[in-house]
């Protein structure tokens, strides 16, 4: 009788074990906590600004899913976080301006990344800058740093998604990007109309 009392004692046990196990790992684990964080970028009000001020502009998509790309963080010797992004490794369909060489094997800086903790994932974003999608095609602007990467600026209205597959790029509250890609759109209706082919 005492050893079936233990059994049953140790079965409950284990089933309230794997049960708190499993809610940590799906509802606390895996959950993403936004961080927003505001930066200081030189921005451009206009497609023509914007294009004068790019490095490189291109159209392109994404070649992996944005979890499996190479995250870059810096963290201070307090713990916090001193810089995060994103390298994100793009298709290139066509160079609008800028050296076509380096178009080759393209890998460019987006202002986001997301690192895991015990809490669950953190995706920290520089000015709501949201992330490209694998897939998705987009004119994307560009300018070189320093060490000659490739890097998104002008932040969200830096990158336009051509095909309507990345709504998270869309957004409504951004005017000036909507204003720039309408811009844009007459600018390059030719390139545009061609790659649609």
């Amino acid at each position: 009788m005492l050893l079936k009392k233990k059994s049953i004692f140790i079965a409950l046990s284990l089933a309230l074990i794997l049960a708190a196990a499993g809610y940590y790992y799906f509802a606390i684990y895996n959950s993403v906590h936004d961080i927003n964080i505001a930066s200081s970028y030189k921005g451009f009000s206009s497609a023509q600004s914007l294009f004068s001020g790019a490095d490189m502009v291109i159209i392109g998509s994404p070649i992996k899913k944005f979890e499996d790309r190479e995250l870059h963080l810096t963290k201070l010797s307090t713990g916090h976080i001193a810089d995060i992004a994103t390298f994100t490794e793009l298709n290139v369909e066509k160079v609008l301006k800028g050296p076509e060489e380096d178009a080759v094997d393209l890998t460019v800086i987006e202002p986001v990344g997301v690192y895991q903790t015990f809490k669950g994932k953190v995706r920290i974003a520089h000015d709501g800058y949201t992330a490209m999608k694998k897939g998705s095609r987009y004119m994307i602007f560009l300018g070189k740093n320093t060490f000659g990467q490739y890097g998104v600026i002008n932040m969200q209205a830096g990158k336009f998604n051509l095909d309507g597959t990345d709504p998270d790029d869309a957004s409504v509250e951004n005017l000036n990007k909507q204003r720039i890609f309408m811009e844009l759109t007459t600018k390059f209706t030719q390139e545009l109309m061609i790659l649609e082919e």
